[in-house]
């Protein structure tokens, strides 16, 4: 039971790490990349907008302003996770040195269980010899019964 808790408890740790890396790829470096590619459309249209003569295009960059803010805004949330899963793996290295014991108690069980099982079936040697020489002694016919008047003239098995 121990040795199950323990293993439990190291497969926690490890799918909580799993699960924080998988929230991390989906969310704060999808935002993150998606934000950058606005913030460089945004660019370029300004750039086409400059290149037209319609202007600088004001209300462009104020949206380049605020795409960039959210960038940054991101940018502290990635640092952010990878602190997360600095801790995260910090914990995974202090229970994974843990492992070493849990398998060594997980052994000496599997040990003690199968030597129990051995002496069980050193046991049982006894009683196969009685049986074994039990059977030597004791004939074993395959001879059809002694003929008596016998009521059915059909073929007999004995025949075969």
């Amino acid at each position: 039971s121990g040795i199950l808790d323990n293993i439990l408890f190291l497969l926690d740790v490890l799918q909580g790490v799993k699960d924080l890396v998988d929230r991390r790829e989906k969310g704060v470096n999808k935002e993150h990349q998606l934000a950058f590619n606005k913030v460089q459309h945004l660019k370029k249209q300004k750039g086409n907008l400059a290149a037209s003569g319609q202007g600088t295009g004001g209300g462009i960059n104020e949206r380049i302003e605020q795409q960039e803010s959210l960038i940054n805004n991101i940018g502290l949330r990635n640092n952010f996770s990878i602190l997360c899963l600095h801790w995260e793996m910090k914990q995974v290295y202090t229970y994974l040195a843990h492992f070493g014991v849990i398998w060594t108690a997980f052994v000496n069980s599997q040990s003690s269980a199968h030597s129990e099982l051995g002496t069980l079936w050193q046991s049982t040697r006894n009683f196969t010899n009685i049986m074994t020489s039990a059977q030597g002694t004791a004939p074993i016919s395959c001879q059809p019964p002694a003929a008596s008047a016998p009521s059915y003239n059909g073929p007999s098995f004995y025949d075969m």
